[in-house]
């Protein structure tokens, strides 16, 4: 009789304890793991991993970048990912959402050296920077268009409010007629590569200036190029 106590005491231990064992990855399953990175930017290696309920609070900012601290360790964490702590207060997350405005995208104006007017979209498309643009040279019987869209890139950004940047794209030469500017037999439009650098200085935190050089090569048989240098406004919407 004692030897089956001690076994079906053996028994609920056992069955307690694998209760317990199953019921701890159960509980931590849903849990949502916050990294904090060595610098303000993706390309810094996470550091630090906070869960969700953990208090954070703000040291400093830069851009759309956060340096925070739990009082034991410290962080950059983006501003897009502080909605994921529950305990972070919702009138401070507003607050810095809305001081982190503008966005990444923005609206601008163009004069080149070929009297020539563009107008200019460049935002994000799949997490990709992506530029659209319409180019057109008014000058009377000479008149001629170009639409064209590509990749959009920063290239360095030796201080806060100078960057420079690098784009690649196709586009849609037309003339007007009695225009030759792109040199066309006939009243089709023609394919143009189209490649440029440029220098944006943010003057202020919804406009930015700058200059920019282009170069455009039709991809027809006479492969003819073009170089034009334009004066730049945007601003950050």
């Amino acid at each position: 009789m004692q030897a089956h106590r001690l076994f079906r005491s053996l028994v609920l231990h056992i069955a307690l304890l694998s209760a317990i064992a199953l019921s701890i990855p159960a509980a931590f399953a849903g849990q949502t793991y916050i990294g904090l990175r060595s610098g303000p930017s993706p390309a810094f290696p996470v550091v630090y991993e906070v869960t969700e309920y953990r208090e954070l609070d703000v040291i400093y900012r830069r851009g759309s970048w956060l340096y925070v601290t739990d009082s034991r360790s410290n962080g950059w964490i983006h501003l897009d990912d502080l909605h994921l702590l529950r305990k972070f207060p919702r009138d401070e997350l507003w607050k810095l959402t809305n001081e982190a405005r503008p966005g990444k995208s923005r609206l601008g104006f163009a004069m080149t050296t070929h009297s020539a007017y563009a107008l200019e979209l460049i935002g994000p498309v799949f997490s990709q920077d992506m530029y659209v643009r319409y180019t057109y040279g008014p000058e009377s019987d000479t008149a001629w268009s170009m639409i064209d869209a590509g990749i959009h890139r920063k290239l360095a950004e030796p201080t806060d409010s100078l960057v420079f940047n690098w784009s690649l794209g196709a586009s849609m030469g037309q003339d007007s007629d009695g225009s030759e500017h792109w040199r066309l037999d006939d009243d089709d439009p023609v394919w143009v590569g189209t490649g440029a650098v440029e220098a944006v200085w943010k003057t202020e935190r919804y406009f930015e200036i700058g200059f920019r050089g282009d170069l455009a090569v039709t991809l027809d048989e006479d492969m003819t190029t073009y170089t034009t240098a334009a004066l730049i406004w945007r601003m950050r919407l």
